[in-house]
Protein backbone atom coordinates (compact mmCIF):
# COMPACT_ATOMS: atom_id res chain seq x y z
CA UNK A 1 0.00 0.00 0.00
CA UNK A 2 1.22 3.52 -0.43
CA UNK A 3 -0.23 6.00 1.54
CA UNK A 4 0.71 9.82 -0.05
CA UNK A 5 0.33 13.25 1.89
CA UNK A 6 0.48 16.15 0.25
CA UNK A 7 0.90 19.88 0.64
CA UNK A 8 0.07 22.88 -1.86
CA UNK A 9 -0.43 25.89 -3.15
CA UNK A 10 -3.31 28.39 -3.06
CA UNK A 11 -5.15 25.77 -0.91
CA UNK A 12 -5.86 24.43 2.57
CA UNK A 13 -4.30 21.51 1.55
CA UNK A 14 -1.13 20.33 4.28
CA UNK A 15 0.15 17.05 4.95
CA UNK A 16 -3.61 15.81 3.45
CA UNK A 17 -3.95 11.73 3.44
CA UNK A 18 -4.98 9.86 0.77
CA UNK A 19 -4.03 6.09 -0.97
CA UNK A 20 -2.33 5.31 -4.37
CA UNK A 21 -2.74 1.20 -5.28
CA UNK A 22 -0.01 -0.25 -7.36
CA UNK A 23 -1.58 -1.01 -10.67
CA UNK A 24 -1.87 -4.81 -11.49
CA UNK A 25 -0.96 -4.31 -14.58
CA UNK A 26 2.21 -2.49 -16.77
CA UNK A 27 2.15 0.75 -17.41
CA UNK A 28 2.23 2.85 -20.58
CA UNK A 29 3.97 5.99 -20.86
CA UNK A 30 0.91 7.54 -23.20
CA UNK A 31 1.85 10.75 -25.45
CA UNK A 32 5.31 10.95 -23.43
CA UNK A 33 3.90 13.90 -20.98
CA UNK A 34 4.50 11.30 -18.06
CA UNK A 35 7.25 11.86 -15.49
CA UNK A 36 8.86 8.43 -14.64
CA UNK A 37 10.49 8.10 -11.32
CA UNK A 38 12.27 4.92 -10.55
CA UNK A 39 13.34 3.53 -6.95
CA UNK A 40 15.59 0.77 -6.66
CA UNK A 41 16.22 -0.17 -2.97
CA UNK A 42 18.97 -2.61 -3.70
CA UNK A 43 21.38 0.40 -4.16
CA UNK A 44 21.82 1.61 -0.79
CA UNK A 45 23.99 5.04 0.03
CA UNK A 46 24.47 7.20 2.77
CA UNK A 47 22.39 7.30 6.82
CA UNK A 48 20.43 9.90 7.65
CA UNK A 49 20.59 11.78 10.99
CA UNK A 50 17.74 13.91 11.16
CA UNK A 51 17.01 17.33 11.11
CA UNK A 52 17.40 20.33 13.80
CA UNK A 53 17.48 23.84 14.27
CA UNK A 54 19.72 25.69 16.29
CA UNK A 55 18.50 27.43 19.63
CA UNK A 56 19.83 31.27 19.24
CA UNK A 57 18.97 34.32 21.80
CA UNK A 58 16.24 35.46 18.67
CA UNK A 59 14.34 32.05 18.85
CA UNK A 60 14.10 32.39 22.49
CA UNK A 61 13.13 36.02 22.83
CA UNK A 62 10.06 35.09 19.93
CA UNK A 63 8.99 32.38 21.80
CA UNK A 64 8.98 34.19 25.29
CA UNK A 65 6.41 36.40 24.12
CA UNK A 66 3.73 33.38 24.28
CA UNK A 67 1.55 32.07 26.86
CA UNK A 68 2.54 28.68 28.29
CA UNK A 69 -0.24 27.29 26.04
CA UNK A 70 0.99 28.84 22.84
CA UNK A 71 4.80 28.22 23.67
CA UNK A 72 4.09 24.22 24.14
CA UNK A 73 2.59 24.01 20.86
CA UNK A 74 5.36 26.14 19.48
CA UNK A 75 7.63 23.47 21.11
CA UNK A 76 5.61 20.11 19.89
CA UNK A 77 5.25 21.70 16.54
CA UNK A 78 9.25 21.42 16.38
CA UNK A 79 9.82 18.43 18.41
CA UNK A 80 7.08 15.91 18.90
CA UNK A 81 6.37 12.88 17.21
CA UNK A 82 3.15 14.61 15.65
CA UNK A 83 5.57 17.90 14.95
CA UNK A 84 8.25 17.73 12.49
CA UNK A 85 10.63 15.53 15.23
CA UNK A 86 14.04 17.57 15.23
CA UNK A 87 16.90 15.65 16.63
CA UNK A 88 19.11 17.92 15.85
CA UNK A 89 20.42 20.72 17.69
CA UNK A 90 22.91 24.13 16.95
CA UNK A 91 24.09 26.00 20.37
CA UNK A 92 25.96 28.84 19.41
CA UNK A 93 28.48 29.69 22.08
CA UNK A 94 27.74 33.37 23.18
CA UNK A 95 26.41 35.63 20.75
CA UNK A 96 25.75 35.92 17.55
CA UNK A 97 23.82 38.43 14.98
CA UNK A 98 20.57 36.86 16.36
CA UNK A 99 20.78 38.22 19.50
CA UNK A 100 20.11 41.70 21.53
CA UNK A 101 23.59 43.04 21.63
CA UNK A 102 27.60 41.04 21.49
CA UNK A 103 28.56 39.77 24.81
CA UNK A 104 30.45 36.50 25.83
CA UNK A 105 31.43 34.71 28.97
CA UNK A 106 34.74 36.57 30.11
CA UNK A 107 35.69 39.81 31.53
CA UNK A 108 37.93 41.81 28.93
CA UNK A 109 41.41 40.55 28.93
CA UNK A 110 41.02 37.18 30.81
CA UNK A 111 43.27 34.82 29.00
CA UNK A 112 42.76 32.69 31.88
CA UNK A 113 39.49 32.68 32.13
CA UNK A 114 38.85 32.90 35.44
CA UNK A 115 35.85 35.20 35.16
CA UNK A 116 34.13 32.33 33.24
CA UNK A 117 30.50 32.46 33.63
CA UNK A 118 27.60 31.69 31.38
CA UNK A 119 24.97 32.60 33.65
CA UNK A 120 23.50 35.54 31.84
CA UNK A 121 22.34 32.71 28.99
CA UNK A 122 20.86 30.50 31.08
CA UNK A 123 17.31 30.93 29.94
CA UNK A 124 18.43 30.03 26.27
CA UNK A 125 19.59 26.43 28.04
CA UNK A 126 17.02 26.03 29.83
CA UNK A 127 14.96 26.49 26.63
CA UNK A 128 16.93 23.58 24.94
CA UNK A 129 16.00 21.13 27.85
CA UNK A 130 12.70 22.15 27.93
CA UNK A 131 12.49 21.33 23.88
CA UNK A 132 14.52 18.07 24.67
CA UNK A 133 12.56 16.82 26.94
CA UNK A 134 9.70 16.64 24.58
CA UNK A 135 12.13 15.24 21.71
CA UNK A 136 13.45 12.49 23.51
CA UNK A 137 16.87 13.77 23.01
CA UNK A 138 19.05 15.37 20.29
CA UNK A 139 22.82 15.27 18.53
CA UNK A 140 23.97 18.85 19.62
CA UNK A 141 26.73 20.80 17.91
CA UNK A 142 28.58 23.52 18.64
CA UNK A 143 29.96 26.62 17.36
CA UNK A 144 31.05 30.39 17.70
CA UNK A 145 30.78 33.48 15.74
CA UNK A 146 34.02 35.17 17.25
CA UNK A 147 36.60 34.99 20.08
CA UNK A 148 36.09 38.04 22.60
CA UNK A 149 37.76 41.20 21.07
CA UNK A 150 40.93 41.08 23.14
CA UNK A 151 41.85 37.66 21.62
CA UNK A 152 41.95 39.09 18.30
CA UNK A 153 44.27 41.06 15.80
CA UNK A 154 41.29 43.80 14.99
CA UNK A 155 40.48 44.07 18.65
CA UNK A 156 36.26 43.49 18.15
CA UNK A 157 33.48 40.53 17.93
CA UNK A 158 32.72 42.12 14.78
CA UNK A 159 34.10 42.50 11.07
CA UNK A 160 36.61 39.38 10.91
CA UNK A 161 40.01 39.62 11.91
CA UNK A 162 42.07 36.65 13.38
CA UNK A 163 42.60 35.08 16.17
CA UNK A 164 45.91 35.88 17.69
CA UNK A 165 48.94 33.27 17.95
CA UNK A 166 49.05 33.89 21.47
CA UNK A 167 45.32 33.41 22.43
CA UNK A 168 44.83 30.09 20.56
CA UNK A 169 45.50 27.85 23.76
CA UNK A 170 43.39 30.41 25.73
CA UNK A 171 40.60 29.88 23.15
CA UNK A 172 40.86 26.80 23.15
CA UNK A 173 40.31 26.22 26.84
CA UNK A 174 37.15 28.38 26.45
CA UNK A 175 35.35 26.35 24.16
CA UNK A 176 36.47 23.09 26.81
CA UNK A 177 35.45 25.16 29.79
CA UNK A 178 31.61 25.56 27.89
CA UNK A 179 31.16 22.42 27.34
CA UNK A 180 32.01 21.47 30.73
CA UNK A 181 29.52 24.35 31.64
CA UNK A 182 26.92 22.51 29.48
CA UNK A 183 27.31 18.98 30.96
CA UNK A 184 26.86 20.41 34.81
CA UNK A 185 23.39 21.61 33.14
CA UNK A 186 23.08 18.15 31.93
CA UNK A 187 23.67 19.06 28.10
CA UNK A 188 25.65 16.61 26.23
CA UNK A 189 27.60 18.77 23.50
CA UNK A 190 28.57 15.69 21.25
CA UNK A 191 30.67 17.74 18.41
CA UNK A 192 31.72 21.24 17.22
CA UNK A 193 32.79 23.33 14.68
CA UNK A 194 36.24 25.75 14.41
CA UNK A 195 34.34 28.50 13.82
CA UNK A 196 30.80 29.62 11.45
CA UNK A 197 31.93 30.81 8.54
CA UNK A 198 35.75 31.16 8.62
CA UNK A 199 35.76 33.09 5.48
CA UNK A 200 33.45 35.83 6.02
CA UNK A 201 34.26 39.36 7.23
CA UNK A 202 30.82 40.09 8.74
CA UNK A 203 29.57 43.37 10.44
CA UNK A 204 28.73 41.20 13.15
CA UNK A 205 30.39 38.47 14.92
CA UNK A 206 32.84 36.87 12.96
CA UNK A 207 36.69 35.35 12.51
CA UNK A 208 38.81 34.44 9.55
CA UNK A 209 40.87 31.62 9.52
CA UNK A 210 42.36 29.57 6.13
CA UNK A 211 41.91 26.51 5.79
CA UNK A 212 45.84 25.87 6.94
CA UNK A 213 45.05 27.82 9.87
CA UNK A 214 41.63 25.33 11.32
CA UNK A 215 43.67 22.84 10.26
CA UNK A 216 46.39 23.75 12.45
CA UNK A 217 44.46 25.69 15.20
CA UNK A 218 42.25 21.80 15.04
CA UNK A 219 45.68 19.52 15.34
CA UNK A 220 47.68 21.66 17.63
CA UNK A 221 45.49 23.62 19.93
CA UNK A 222 41.62 22.46 20.17
CA UNK A 223 42.27 18.66 20.25
CA UNK A 224 45.17 18.86 22.71
CA UNK A 225 43.06 21.44 24.66
CA UNK A 226 39.60 18.61 24.43
CA UNK A 227 42.28 15.52 25.70
CA UNK A 228 43.30 17.40 28.46
CA UNK A 229 40.10 18.31 29.78
CA UNK A 230 39.04 14.56 29.24
CA UNK A 231 36.35 15.66 26.27
CA UNK A 232 38.27 13.79 23.05
CA UNK A 233 34.73 12.27 22.89
CA UNK A 234 33.38 15.51 21.51
CA UNK A 235 33.68 15.23 17.21
CA UNK A 236 35.29 17.93 15.53
CA UNK A 237 33.42 19.44 12.08
CA UNK A 238 35.19 21.37 9.44
CA UNK A 239 34.42 23.94 8.08
CA UNK A 240 30.52 25.32 8.67
CA UNK A 241 30.46 27.94 5.96
CA UNK A 242 28.88 27.47 1.98
CA UNK A 243 28.90 24.70 -0.10
CA UNK A 244 30.23 26.43 -2.87
CA UNK A 245 33.79 26.30 -1.07
CA UNK A 246 33.57 22.78 0.40
CA UNK A 247 35.56 21.13 -1.58
CA UNK A 248 38.91 23.42 -1.37
CA UNK A 249 38.53 23.46 2.03
CA UNK A 250 38.15 20.09 2.96
CA UNK A 251 41.65 19.35 0.68
CA UNK A 252 43.48 22.06 2.25
CA UNK A 253 43.14 21.74 5.96
CA UNK A 254 43.19 17.51 5.01
CA UNK A 255 46.88 18.71 3.00
CA UNK A 256 47.80 19.69 7.05
CA UNK A 257 49.96 17.05 8.39
CA UNK A 258 47.49 14.75 11.02
CA UNK A 259 44.32 16.82 10.85
CA UNK A 260 42.29 14.33 8.49
CA UNK A 261 42.38 11.53 11.29
CA UNK A 262 41.20 14.50 14.12
CA UNK A 263 37.89 15.68 11.80
CA UNK A 264 34.78 13.51 12.46
CA UNK A 265 33.08 15.24 10.40
CA UNK A 266 31.98 18.24 7.08
CA UNK A 267 29.66 21.19 7.82
CA UNK A 268 28.32 23.24 5.17
CA UNK A 269 25.47 25.63 4.66
CA UNK A 270 23.51 26.36 1.63
CA UNK A 271 24.24 30.61 0.74
CA UNK A 272 25.83 31.80 -2.42
CA UNK A 273 25.59 28.70 -4.86
CA UNK A 274 23.97 25.75 -5.73
CA UNK A 275 26.54 23.61 -6.30
CA UNK A 276 25.38 20.25 -4.96
CA UNK A 277 27.62 18.13 -7.03
CA UNK A 278 30.30 19.22 -4.74
CA UNK A 279 28.84 17.33 -1.79
CA UNK A 280 29.46 13.95 -3.75
CA UNK A 281 33.19 15.64 -4.75
CA UNK A 282 33.64 15.39 -0.43
CA UNK A 283 32.03 12.11 -0.26
CA UNK A 284 34.25 10.90 -2.75
CA UNK A 285 37.55 12.35 -0.94
CA UNK A 286 36.93 11.06 2.28
CA UNK A 287 33.87 8.86 2.54
CA UNK A 288 34.43 7.93 6.23
CA UNK A 289 33.79 11.29 7.41
CA UNK A 290 29.64 12.54 8.22
CA UNK A 291 28.92 15.41 6.29
CA UNK A 292 25.20 17.69 7.19
CA UNK A 293 24.44 21.26 6.92
CA UNK A 294 24.87 22.66 9.82
CA UNK A 295 22.65 26.61 9.08
CA UNK A 296 20.46 27.76 6.17
CA UNK A 297 17.70 30.48 6.04
CA UNK A 298 15.97 32.94 3.81
CA UNK A 299 17.27 36.11 4.49
CA UNK A 300 14.74 38.75 3.91
CA UNK A 301 16.49 42.05 3.51
CA UNK A 302 18.60 40.58 0.68
CA UNK A 303 18.47 37.26 -0.38
CA UNK A 304 22.20 35.94 -0.97
CA UNK A 305 21.64 32.82 -3.58
CA UNK A 306 18.77 34.87 -5.55
CA UNK A 307 20.05 38.58 -5.42
CA UNK A 308 16.87 39.46 -5.03
CA UNK A 309 15.07 41.42 -2.22
CA UNK A 310 12.81 38.96 -0.42
CA UNK A 311 9.70 39.24 2.56
CA UNK A 312 8.12 36.70 4.90
CA UNK A 313 5.69 34.35 3.46
CA UNK A 314 6.22 33.49 0.08
CA UNK A 315 5.47 29.98 -1.03
CA UNK A 316 8.63 29.79 -2.98
CA UNK A 317 10.56 29.59 0.41
CA UNK A 318 9.12 26.56 1.00
CA UNK A 319 9.89 25.45 -1.94
CA UNK A 320 13.73 26.48 -1.98
CA UNK A 321 13.80 24.05 0.92
CA UNK A 322 12.62 21.43 -0.63
CA UNK A 323 14.20 21.99 -3.54
CA UNK A 324 17.76 21.87 -1.32
CA UNK A 325 16.58 19.29 0.72
CA UNK A 326 16.41 16.91 -2.23
CA UNK A 327 19.51 17.98 -4.27
CA UNK A 328 21.59 17.87 -0.92
CA UNK A 329 20.39 14.77 0.18
CA UNK A 330 21.11 12.95 -3.36
CA UNK A 331 24.65 14.03 -2.60
CA UNK A 332 25.50 11.99 0.38
CA UNK A 333 24.42 15.00 2.85
CA UNK A 334 23.21 13.38 6.39
CA UNK A 335 21.11 15.96 8.01
CA UNK A 336 20.16 19.23 8.20
CA UNK A 337 20.09 21.83 10.85
CA UNK A 338 18.27 25.08 10.07
CA UNK A 339 19.00 28.53 11.85
CA UNK A 340 16.51 30.21 13.71
CA UNK A 341 13.27 27.88 14.59
CA UNK A 342 11.39 30.92 15.80
CA UNK A 343 11.04 34.99 14.93
CA UNK A 344 9.35 37.91 15.36
CA UNK A 345 6.64 38.85 12.72
CA UNK A 346 9.87 41.38 11.58
CA UNK A 347 12.23 38.87 11.33
CA UNK A 348 14.30 39.66 14.50
CA UNK A 349 15.33 39.99 16.91
CA UNK A 350 18.77 40.98 15.15
CA UNK A 351 20.87 43.55 16.66
CA UNK A 352 22.28 43.84 12.88
CA UNK A 353 18.92 44.82 11.41
CA UNK A 354 19.71 41.05 9.27
CA UNK A 355 16.87 40.38 9.16
CA UNK A 356 15.35 36.93 7.91
CA UNK A 357 12.42 34.42 8.13
CA UNK A 358 12.02 31.75 10.32
CA UNK A 359 9.71 28.76 9.68
CA UNK A 360 7.67 29.81 12.69
CA UNK A 361 6.76 33.45 13.01
CA UNK A 362 5.34 35.08 15.92
CA UNK A 363 3.97 38.09 16.55
CA UNK A 364 5.28 39.61 19.86
CA UNK A 365 2.58 42.17 19.82
CA UNK A 366 -0.49 39.69 19.11
CA UNK A 367 1.10 36.51 20.83
CA UNK A 368 0.12 35.41 16.67
CA UNK A 369 1.85 32.02 15.42
CA UNK A 370 2.22 31.71 11.98
CA UNK A 371 3.70 29.08 10.04
CA UNK A 372 5.34 29.55 7.25
CA UNK A 373 5.48 27.48 3.70
CA UNK A 374 8.88 26.20 4.90
CA UNK A 375 7.52 24.81 7.83
CA UNK A 376 5.80 22.29 5.90
CA UNK A 377 8.23 21.35 3.18
CA UNK A 378 10.88 20.51 6.22
CA UNK A 379 7.59 18.17 7.33
CA UNK A 380 7.33 16.61 4.23
CA UNK A 381 11.16 14.92 5.10
CA UNK A 382 11.65 14.74 9.14
CA UNK A 383 8.17 13.34 9.74
CA UNK A 384 8.73 10.97 7.04
CA UNK A 385 12.38 10.00 7.48
CA UNK A 386 13.48 8.08 10.09
CA UNK A 387 16.77 8.20 12.34
CA UNK A 388 19.24 5.81 10.39
CA UNK A 389 17.01 5.38 7.44
CA UNK A 390 19.24 4.58 4.46
CA UNK A 391 18.62 7.07 1.40
CA UNK A 392 18.59 4.40 -1.96
CA UNK A 393 18.60 5.02 -5.97
CA UNK A 394 15.74 7.29 -6.86
CA UNK A 395 16.51 8.28 -10.47
CA UNK A 396 13.86 10.73 -13.16
CA UNK A 397 13.40 12.12 -16.15
CA UNK A 398 11.33 14.22 -15.17
CA UNK A 399 11.80 18.67 -16.00
CA UNK A 400 13.87 20.41 -14.00
CA UNK A 401 11.01 21.69 -11.93
CA UNK A 402 10.18 18.71 -10.38
CA UNK A 403 12.73 16.52 -8.05
CA UNK A 404 12.59 13.59 -5.72
CA UNK A 405 14.43 11.20 -3.61
CA UNK A 406 13.77 7.89 -1.33
CA UNK A 407 14.81 5.94 1.46
CA UNK A 408 14.70 2.76 3.57
CA UNK A 409 13.64 3.13 7.00
CA UNK A 410 14.82 1.13 9.54
CA UNK A 411 11.27 -0.91 9.99
CA UNK A 412 11.66 -1.37 5.98
CA UNK A 413 9.02 1.38 4.90
CA UNK A 414 9.77 3.14 1.75
CA UNK A 415 9.56 6.48 1.72
CA UNK A 416 9.50 8.55 -1.50
CA UNK A 417 9.53 12.84 -1.27
CA UNK A 418 8.49 14.30 -5.12
CA UNK A 419 8.13 18.43 -5.25
CA UNK A 420 6.51 20.17 -8.03
CA UNK A 421 7.81 23.65 -8.23
CA UNK A 422 6.41 24.30 -11.79
CA UNK A 423 2.85 25.76 -12.11
CA UNK A 424 1.76 22.48 -14.46
CA UNK A 425 -0.08 20.05 -12.96
CA UNK A 426 2.54 16.46 -13.74
CA UNK A 427 1.09 13.04 -14.12
CA UNK A 428 3.99 10.53 -12.84
CA UNK A 429 4.53 6.63 -13.54
CA UNK A 430 6.60 5.40 -10.17
CA UNK A 431 8.11 2.15 -10.39
CA UNK A 432 9.70 0.92 -6.96
CA UNK A 433 11.60 -2.38 -7.09
CA UNK A 434 10.02 -3.62 -10.36
CA UNK A 435 6.30 -2.41 -9.49
CA UNK A 436 4.53 0.61 -10.97
CA UNK A 437 1.44 3.20 -10.15
CA UNK A 438 0.35 5.78 -11.47
CA UNK A 439 -0.77 9.61 -10.24
CA UNK A 440 -0.40 13.19 -10.77
CA UNK A 441 1.30 15.88 -8.33
CA UNK A 442 -0.25 19.14 -8.36
CA UNK A 443 1.30 22.67 -9.52
CA UNK A 444 3.18 24.37 -6.41
CA UNK A 445 2.94 20.93 -4.51
CA UNK A 446 5.08 18.59 -2.29
CA UNK A 447 4.12 14.50 -1.84
CA UNK A 448 5.41 11.71 0.86
CA UNK A 449 5.02 8.66 -0.35
CA UNK A 450 4.99 5.81 2.45
CA UNK A 451 5.33 2.33 0.97
CA UNK A 452 4.86 -0.77 3.32
CA UNK A 453 5.18 -4.00 1.75
CA UNK A 454 1.83 -4.98 2.11
CA UNK A 455 0.90 -5.05 -1.65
Amino acid sequence: MITAYVTQKSSDVRFSKTVIKWQKRPIGGGDGKCCNIVVDTTQKFQTHMGFGGAFTEATLAAVSVLPEAKRKEVIDAYFSENGLRYNLARIPMHSTDFGTRPRVYIEDGDAELKTFDVSWDNARFDFYKECRAVSGGFFTLLSTWSPPAFMKSNNELQHGGKLLDGYKDAWANYYCKFIEAMNERGIKIDALTVQNEPEAVQRWESCIYTAEEEGEFIRDHLYPALVAHGLDDTKIVLWDHNRDGVVRRVLSSFAVDGVRDLVWGIGYHWYCSEKYDNLSAVHAICPDKAMFLTECCVELAHDSTTGKQSYAGVWEHGERYAKQIINDFNNYSQGWIDWNMCLDETGGPTYVSNFCEAPIMIDKNTGEIMYMSSYYYIGHFSKFIDVGALRVFCGNDCPKQLYSVAYVNPDGNKIVVIENTSSLRREIILTVDGEATKFVIRPHAIMTLVIDDER
